[in-house]
């Protein structure tokens, strides 16, 4: 079989090696990372990944490389598909990498790692001239009498911008380093419910209603209690803004549910919805459909990525605003 042959389907001629008969997803590559077979469960799983036809190691999505070159047969070795034939091995692909959410995930938190370094640096640029220019601002208003009205309202105006901007370099330094998720199994109804404790009377003082539907009994999950309280507050003060002017019903529904592989947590509002032009765009930097620095999500989606997890959003949802739903590994013993 020649190097740019590559080998599909059922049609393709396999050898014969010692695996059990659980169909899972297979690749066969020859001494030279050429892969010579894709079997079709493999087909389907790296199609849904946007890889079709791959025809080395290096076609492969970044992520399943070190895992496909680690179950390579080496001298003393034994991986768990042997070399069926000199020259020519087989890898089962590791199918939890093959979950284009978990996939998007670990793309997402490497891309937000770079984008938090840098981010970090312009931040720092930017305090001190910022900080000097508040100093300077302060020392003008201090100066200014009741016969330049004018100027201390436009002095005022360019203070609370440079304390914006001073919000916004905290939150972008935090992005740097938001610190390391401790993982564990925790009650996802538990932290829940915190949040909405937390937020209670911020909700009643603006007159929006919180229910929680999080069931009877724990709901585990594998992660880091206190970044997870974090995320959901962050969405909860999402959802508040969301409502905040709105004519109509004011509600905000906490939901959580499972299945056998990940838990689920929903956040939902009734607010005015998210235009479809931005629902693809809520969760980058800078980008706000409701007056906000733009980073809230953002962080967000860091935190729970961090935590391998992630976060999606659906709008409208049955009550006309969005859904934000985050969902997060089970625990193993579960």
């Amino acid at each position: 079989m020649s190097g740019s042959e590559v080998k599909t389907g059922a049609s393709a001629a396999v050898p014969a090696c010692p695996l059990d008969q659980e169909v899972r997803a297979v690749i066969l590559l020859d001494a030279e990372q050429r892969i010579v077979y894709v079997n079709p469960p493999a087909q389907e799983a790296l199609a849904r990944m946007g890889t079709e036809n791959p025809r080395t190691l290096w076609d492969l999505p970044a992520q399943l490389r070190p895992a496909v070159e680690a179950s390579r047969p080496t001298a003393g070795s034994v991986p768990e598909m042997k070399e069926v034939a000199n020259g020519l091995w087989g890898v089962y692909l590791p199918m939890r990498e093959l979950d284009p959410e978990w996939l998007r995930g670990m793309v997402e938190a490497e891309q937000m790692a770079a984008v938090g370094q840098l981010a970090a640096t312009v931040a720092q640029e930017i305090g001190g001239p910022n900080t000097s220019i508040q100093v300077a601002v302060d020392h003008l208003l201090d100066g200014c009498g009741a016969e330049h009205a004018e100027t201390k309202e436009t002095l005022q105006q360019v203070l609370n911008q440079t304390e914006r901007i001073t919000r916004l370099t905290r939150q972008l330094i935090a992005l740097a380093d938001p610190g390391r998720p401790r993982l564990e199994s925790v009650d996802l109804n538990e932290i829940a419910g915190s949040a909405c404790e937390l937020m209670e009377s911020s909700f009643l003082a603006r007159g929006i209603d919180c229910t929680w539907e999080l069931g009877a009994g724990p709901v585990s999950a594998l992660a880091d209690r206190n970044h997870l309280l974090q995320a959901l507050v962050n969405l909860l003060l999402n959802a508040r803004a969301a409502l905040q002017g709105w004519t109509g019903k004011r509600l905000v529904r906490i939901r959580s549910e499972a299945n056998a592989e990940r838990v689920y947590i929903h956040v939902e509002d009734s607010g005015p919805g998210i235009p479809p032009e931005d629902a693809s765009r809520v969760f980058l930097p800078f980008v706000s459909t409701t007056g906000g620095t733009g980073m809230g999500l953002f962080l967000t989606r860091q935190i729970l990525v961090e935590q391998r997890g992630g976060i999606r959003v659906k709008s409208p949802n049955d009550l006309g605003g969005a859904t934000f739903t985050v969902f997060l590994e089970k625990p193993i013993e579960d």
